[in-house]
């Protein structure tokens, strides 16, 4: 560990000790989503917020736009997608449309 301007700066933390950084064995393995990336403990808290059936909608319009949305998708390719699961984010706000 190392300490720079007074933070505590570790090789598992991101920059200046943020958030920390997760590994590829960190994220869940669900049938037909291969691009969404969310830890277990993201996707467990996604369900008891929001339910199973709407996360399940969920991730299947946030993998289809991962995979055919183009350029604008592409900046989001390999990250953590758990901000896109806001409450008034565009996912979760096309599955309340859809129903």
């Amino acid at each position: 560990m190392i300490i720079h301007n007074r933070q505590l700066i570790s090789k598992y933390n991101g920059k200046k000790g943020g958030r920390p950084k997760s590994t590829p064995f960190d994220r869940i393995e669900l049938p037909d989503i291969n691009l969404v990336i969310l830890t277990p403990n993201q996707y467990g808290s996604l369900v008891e917020k929001y339910g199973y059936e709407f996360i399940k909608k969920a991730l299947s319009i946030l993998e289809n736009w991962l995979a055919h949305g183009g350029k604008s998708s592409e900046k989001y390719l390999g990250k953590n997608h758990y901000a896109h699961f806001r409450s008034d984010g565009w996912v979760v706000n096309a599955v309340r449309r859809s129903d």
